[in-house]
C-alpha cells in the first residue's frame, strides 16, 4: 500500500525549524571530532525515537529496552530532538544509535543527514527494518530509502516494486555468524555451507523483509533469496553501520525475540566493544532440563533414568500433572500423585537431591492442554488449583515453576501464575532465548519469568524424534552441541523430555550427560533448575549500574541493594586489559575471549579496565 497519510502541520513546522536549526549550525559535528574506541565503551547506546509516541509505540520501546537489559547492555531511549539537541550544544553525542523498526518510519530529511553525519565522523548505527522509509510528509522517498547509502544496499523500492516491496522469504547466514548472534544450535539447521533460521514446527521460518537492489557494500551476515541482504555492517565515513533488515521490535512483541537479542548483543560487542552483564551466574553458562511427567507410564521410565544415573547429576526442573487421568475423565492413565505414595517417595526423594518440583498444568493432562482456552478462566481454573495444591502437598510449600500442556499457556493462566509467586514457566515461544520477560497481546509479563524451549528443527522433543526417525546419533550431536553452545557463550537454555521419550534414546541421554559431567569438570557449565535461574534475573534485574571512562580506562560502577554476589560482567579479551578492581568484593577470571568479573557478597562494586593500546587506534 502506498503511504499518503499527512502529518499533521504541528510536526511538519516543526520538522522543518528543526531542519533550519540544522541547516545553519552544520558544523557541530566537526566540534565533536572522531569518537574515540574509548568512548565508544563507555558510552551508553542511544534508542533514538520519534519525539511523540502512541501508547502503542511505547511497548515497543519498552520491548527494546527489556531485551537490552536481559542482554546485559546499556541502552536507552532519547528523543530525535534531544539528539540533535545535544549536537548543536557543542556536545558528544552518543557514540552509537539504534534506528528502531515500525515506530521510527517517519523521519524528516534533515534528521537523515544529520545520522549520516554522525556516522561518517565516527560514530555507529545499527539501522533496523523500515526505519526512516517514510519522509516528513508520509510519503516513501524515490528511487529508494533515503538511508540506502548508510545501509550499503539500496532498499525500500516503492516506486519500482509498489507492494511487491516486501515479501516473505527464508533467511540463512554461516554458522559463524549465528554463533556470534548467540542463537543456538537447533534454532538453525545447516543447508550446505549456510545455516538456516527454523522453529518449532517449521524447518523453515520466514520473514517479512524488504527487498534490496544491487551489490552489498559491506561485510554480509545474513541475505535471503533473490540476493536480498538481510544483515551487514560496513564503514562509512570513520564510523560504522550495522544494517538489520528485519522487523526486530515487531518479532519480539509477537514471541520471536531472538534476533532483537542477538542483534544487540552483537552490535554491543562486536563493534562497540562494550562490557556486558552476564545473564548467568558467576558468568558460567549452563541448561535447563525441565522433565515433564504427565501419565503413570512415566513412573517406571523414571526409575529406569534413576537406575541409569541420569537423576545423580542435576539439579533439574520437575513438573507433574498430578491427576488419576491423563487423556479424558476416568481413564485412569495418571499417576494419580495423591494416593500414590510409591511415587510420592520416588519425588521426595528427588527433591531432596536438589531437583525443583512443579506443576504439569491442570491436573488431567491432554484433556486440559486440549480444552483450556483465553476465554474460559472460570471453568478451566480449578484444575491449576487441584494440581498446585498436590504439588504443595508433595513438596511442602507453594510451587515455584509450571509448564503448560501442549504449550498451551493462556495470558491468564500466566497472571494465574505470577498471582500465585510462580517464578518461572516453560514456553514454546521465543524459541532459542534466554529466560525472558514475555510480550504478548500488546501487553508484557509482568514479573514471572518465561523460559523458552530449545529445538532441533522443528522439534523439540525425543518422542518427536522418534516418531520420525531421526536418527539418534543426529538427536545426541545437537544435545552435546547445545551443551557446547551454552559454555562458550556464557548462556542459560532449556530443554525438556518426558521421561518415557527419553528411554527412548539412551544412548544420545547418556552423551548429553557425559558432555556436561566433563564441561562442569572444568567449570565451564552448570546444570540450573528454573526457580534457581529466575531468582537470579530478579536479583540482577534489580542492580543499577553504569560505564564511563576514565583516560583510557573503561569503569563499571554497580550497586545491589541486596547483594551482588554472582553477578558478573564481561570485557573482551581482545580490547581489554585484565580488568582490576577498585572497590567492593570480586575476583577475575579469564573465559575463552573474555575476561569475567564475578562479584562476591557485598552491595557495591568498582571495576576499572584499561584499554589496549593497539584497540586506541
Amino acid at each position: 500500500m502506498s503511504a499518503m497519510r499527512r502529518v499533521p502541520l504541528r510536526q511538519v513546522l516543526l520538522a522543518l525549524a528543526l531542519a533550519a536549526i540544522i541547516g545553519g549550525a552544520a558544523s557541530w559535528v566537526y566540534r565533536i571530532g572522531q569518537v574515540s574506541p574509548a568512548q565508544w565503551q563507555s558510552d551508553a547506546i542511544a534508542l533514538v525515537l520519534p519525539d511523540e509516541l502512541s501508547d502503542a509505540n511505547r511497548l515497543f520501546a519498552s520491548a527494546w529496552l527489556d531485551g537490552a537489559a536481559e542482554e546485559g547492555i546499556r541502552l536507552q531511549t532519547v528523543s530525535a530532538s534531544e539528539f540533535s539537541r545535544r549536537g548543536l550544544q557543542g556536545e558528544r553525542p552518543f557514540a552509537g544509535v539504534i534506528l528502531p523498526d515500525t515506530i521510527h518510519r517517519q523521519i524528516n530529511t534533515a534528521f537523515v543527514n544529520q545520522i549520516s553525519r554522525f556516522v561518517e565522523n565516527g560514530g555507529a548505527l545499527m539501522l533496523v527494518g523500515d526505519a526512516g522509509v517514510l519522509d516528513e510528509n508520509g510519503y516513501y522517498s524515490e528511487p529508494a530509502s533515503r538511508f540506502s547509502r548508510l545501509a550499503g544496499t539500496s532498499y525500500a523500492l516503492y516506486g519500482a516494486l509498489h507492494d511487491k516491496m516486501s515479501f516473505n522469504p527464508t533467511i540463512s547466514g554461516s554458522p559463524q555468524t549465528m554463533q556470534a548472534l548467540e542463537i543456538p544450535p537447533g534454532r538453525w539447521i545447516k543447508s550446505g555451507d549456510q545455516a538456516v533460521l527454523s522453529g518449532y514446527g517449521e524447518d523453515t521460518l520466514r520473514y517479512p523483509v524488504l527487498r534490496t537492489a544491487g551489490t552489498y557494500a559491506g561485510t554480509l551476515r545474513m541475505q535471503a533469496e533473490g540476493n536480498t541482504v538481510i544483515a551487514g555492517e560496513h564503514e562509512v565515513g570513520k564510523g560504522r553501520v550495522l544494517f538489520v533488515n528485519l522487523p526486530l521490535g515487531y518479532l519480539k512483541l509477537r514471541t520471536d525475540g531472538i534476533l532483537m537479542h542477538g542483534f544487540l548483543h552483537y552490535f554491543a560487542n562486536r563493534i562497540m566493544g562494550q562490557p556486558q552483564l552476564s545473564a548467568a551466574p558467576d558468568a558460567i553458562g549452563g541448561l535447563i532440563l525441565n522433565w515433564h511427567c504427565d501419565a503413570k507410564i512415566c513412573i517406571p521410565a523414571m526409575d529406569q533414568l534413576i537406575k541409569a544415573g541420569v537423576f545423580t547429576r542435576g539439579p533439574f526442573s520437575i513438573h507433574v500433572t498430578a491427576g488419576p487421568d491423563q487423556r479424558a475423565f476416568g481413564d485412569g492413565l495418571g499417576v494419580d500423585l495423591n494416593h500414590n505414595p510409591t511415587f510420592q517417595a520416588l519425588l521426595r526423594g528427588l527433591q531432596s537431591q536438589g531437583n525443583e518440583i512443579g506443576s504439569h498444568g491442570g491436573w488431567i493432562h491432554d484433556w486440559f492442554g486440549k480444552n483450556l482456552s483465553e476465554t474460559n478462566a472460570g471453568k478451566m481454573t480449578t484444575y491449576l488449583e487441584q494440581n498446585a495444591a498436590a504439588v504443595k502437598r508433595l513438596i511442602g510449600h507453594p510451587q515455584t515453576e509450571y509448564s503448560a500442556p501442549t504449550g498451551n499457556q493462556p495470558v491468564w493462566v500466566t497472571d494465574w501464575l505470577d498471582g500465585q509467586d510462580v517464578l518461572a514457566y516453560y514456553f514454546t515461544g521465543n524459541i532459542g532465548q534466554g529466560p525472558t520477560h514475555t510480550y504478548r497481546d500488546g501487553r508484557r509479563d509482568q514479573h514471572i519469568w518465561s523460559f523458552p524451549v530449545q529445538t532441533y528443527g522443528h522439534i523439540s522433543t525425543i518422542e518427536e524424534a522418534y516418531m520420525e526417525h531421526i536418527p539418534e546419533s543426529e538427536i545426541s550431536n545437537w544435545l552435546t552441541s547445545l551443551v557446547q553452545f551454552t559454555e562458550n557463550s556464557g548462556q542459560i537454555r532449556l530443554i525438556y523430555f518426558h521421561p518415557p521419550g527419553a528411554v527412548l534414546y539412551p544412548d544420545a541421554i547418556n552423551q548429553l550427560m557425559l558432555a556436561a559431567d566433563a564441561a562442569e569438570k572444568k567449570g565451564s557449565f552448570r546444570w540450573r533448575t528454573m526457580t534457581e535461574q529466575a531468582r537470579f534475573m530478579n536479583r540482577r534485574e534489580q542492580t543499577v549500574w553504569n560505564i564511563s571512562s576514565d583516560k583510557r580506562a573503561v569503569v563499571v560502577d554497580a550497586a545491589n541493594a541486596a547483594s551482588l554476589q554472582q553477578l558478573s560482567w564481561v570485557f573482551p579479551v581482545a580490547l581489554y586489559e585484565k580488568p582490576r578492581i577498585l572497590d567492593g568484593n570480586a575476583r577475575v577470571e579469564q573465559r575463552g575471549e573474555n575476561w569475567a568479573v564475578i562479584a562476591g557478597d557485598g552491595k557495591q562494586l568498582r571495576i576499572s579496565t584499561p584499554l589496549i593500546k593497539e584497540a586506541l587506534h
